[in-house]
């Protein structure tokens, strides 16, 4: 939702459009992540269904950067994150120290959101500027690329753990 900065914050309509975002969003990775994943991991072996999954979770992904983009609605709540972090929000000291903690480690949080969301949520997060809206620049790109691959691999292992997991505890019980 690009709000110029002297036009009041519509705080029920920015509610909603992260509401509905968050809750599209968490259905899509449930299904994607729980169902999917482990599924072609168990099917087709962890280093042939890590790089199917991968392909499809970089294809994904980049649709939901463009659909973002064309759509310029703030549905997660980054562009308004970006806006404190990058100091447009002065006025508590909640954004004053969300922007103390962010400015210390930009490695960190992309860590952390490579490894706890997808290659979109971290882009989105990490790109220069809020509301802004226009597409990856070359430092996105990287961000991108090096997210879908760290966040991959990260997920690969665990979902690979768990199909190995599961495979034992079926054997235990005769049904392998």
């Amino acid at each position: 939702m690009a709000l110029k900065t002297n036009q009041p914050i519509r705080w029920k309509e920015r509610i909603g459009i992260m509401a509905i975002g968050h809750t599209f969003k968490n259905i899509e990775e449930s299904i994607f992540d729980y169902v999917i994943y482990p599924a072609i991991i168990a099917l087709l072996g962890t280093v042939v269904g890590g790089i199917v999954m991968t392909i499809a979770s970089a294809t994904e992904c980049y649709l939901f950067l463009r659909l973002y983009d064309w759509s310029k609605k703030d549905w997660f709540g980054f562009e308004l994150l970006k806006r404190v972090r990058d100091g447009e929000e002065k006025n508590s000291r909640v954004g004053s120290f969300f922007q103390r903690v962010t400015r210390k480690g930009n490695w960190l949080a992309f860590l952390i959101l490579s490894c706890s969301t997808d290659p979109f949520m971290t882009t989105v997060y990490m790109r220069k500027g809020a509301e802004s809206y226009n597409g990856l620049s070359s430092r996105d790109w990287r961000i991108f690329w090096t997210s879908v691959v760290v966040g991959n691999l990260w997920w690969t292992v665990i979902v690979s753990f768990a199909v190995a997991g599961v495979r034992l505890i079926l054997s235990w019980l005769g049904l392998n």
